[in-house]
């Protein structure tokens, strides 16, 4: 028998076949069980995803993201290191990477990496903190920004506010680059958060804004990095008609780069009150103090007109050098700190001591410390 009479005997078979009622049936039956068991499937898989959704939002956004905003809020208040100097930001962000750590099989790959490269920064030695501070504020941006994809993806919530402080991080970032540090941020972003304060546009902190400044991560060029976020500044900082300053250049001046006075009060006493360490301190006003010797050294070294806060300059009669060391320990503990470190060195010749600057120490300067 040929295949061809093979086919068309099965053929003829299986049609004969579906004219009973009983295989109709069958089929029917069949296909409804496949479809159910299908449907229960995809019903089950949905409520599955919707009660871990819910769970992470319980869990993990619902607390974190509060406690972000609150520490953006705290560290751009015009009152910070005036009548909030109390108030650490530290507890903050110790807990934002305890609710981190704590809920890692609520959070994807984005927020993960993120959280990673915090971690990572905390493990190195530290100097300025420049490069943590860039870290932390990117793992707060990168949470707020899956926070706002998972709600417009399965529910219809307002996120006008979470884009705006999304685009607030990013902004701050940016200017923590550009001024080297958060301490030197201050000034662009005072009040930033507030209504009536604030001097943005929240109306245009929106979707698109926030892709223009995400865009600023992936332009290499300086010159024309700072070209495109003076174009975002331009659009979503209120202008001077509305506002009482000399120029819009002027106002945006801080988001570029910062002076060597400093704009925050608690730090500007580091320079000028020689008792102010009577006690334990925080590690970020260390820091200020630190890169304020360092600065004023090599202000001195290069005879930049700078009139440095710390007495006399650097160089010391070897009594002189004694009584002041004795007299400022924490002064004697940013020397010795930078000495190991070899960006500086002490010379004694006969009856004289001088506080020298290395090679190192200009260099590390002008890479991480110097005014852009």
């Amino acid at each position: 028998m040929s295949a061809i009479e093979i086919f068309t005997n099965n053929m003829i078979l299986g049609l004969s076949v579906l004219k009973y009622k009983w295989f109709q049936t069958l089929i029917t039956a069949l296909a409804a069980a496949a479809f159910t068991q299908w449907l229960n499937n995809t019903l089950t898989k949905e409520r599955d995803r919707e009660n871990k959704l819910k769970e992470s939002f319980k869990l993990f956004y619902n607390k974190v993201i509060p406690e972000i905003m609150d520490l953006f809020n705290i560290e751009t208040d015009l009152r910070r290191g005036i009548t909030l100097d109390i108030l650490s930001t530290d507890d903050i962000r110790d807990s934002i990477l305890e609710t981190v750590s704590n809920n890692i099989s609520h959070i994807n790959s984005e927020i993960y990496d993120a959280y990673r490269s915090v971690m990572t920064e905390i493990y190195k030695e530290k100097t300025t903190g420049f490069e943590q501070d860039v870290a932390d504020i990117t793992l707060y941006h990168t949470i707020i920004e899956e926070y706002i994809k998972l709600v417009e993806k399965y529910d219809n919530q307002d996120m006008k506010k979470e884009y705006r402080y999304a685009c607030f991080l990013i902004i701050w970032k940016n200017v923590v680059i550009n001024c080297n540090g958060i301490q030197n941020s201050y000034a662009a972003l005072s009040n930033a958060g507030l209504p009536g304060t604030s001097p943005f546009n929240f109306e245009k902190l929106n979707k698109e804004t926030l892709q223009k400044l995400k865009s600023l991560d992936k332009e290499k060029d300086g010159i024309e990095r700072d070209r495109l976020f003076k174009e975002i500044l331009s659009d979503i900082i209120i202008k001077k008609d509305d506002r009482d300053i000399e120029s819009f250049e002027d106002f945006i001046e801080p988001f570029f780069s910062h002076n060597i006075e400093i704009n925050n009060s608690e730090a500007i006493t580091l320079l000028t009150s020689p008792d102010l360490f009577s006690g334990e301190q925080n590690l970020d006003n260390r820091a200020i103090y630190r890169n304020r010797v360092l600065s004023a050294l090599y202000k001195t070294k290069y005879n930049m007109g700078y009139v440095n806060s710390f007495y006399k300059g650097f160089n010391f009669t070897k009594q002189e050098f004694e009584e002041f060391i004795e007299f400022h320990n924490e002064l004697k503990n940013a020397i010795r700190y930078w000495e190991e470190k070899n960006i500086l060195k002490i010379e004694y010749k006969e009856n004289v001591v001088n506080i020298v600057m290395t090679a190192a120490g200009d260099d590390y300067y002008e890479e991480n410390l110097y005014p852009s």
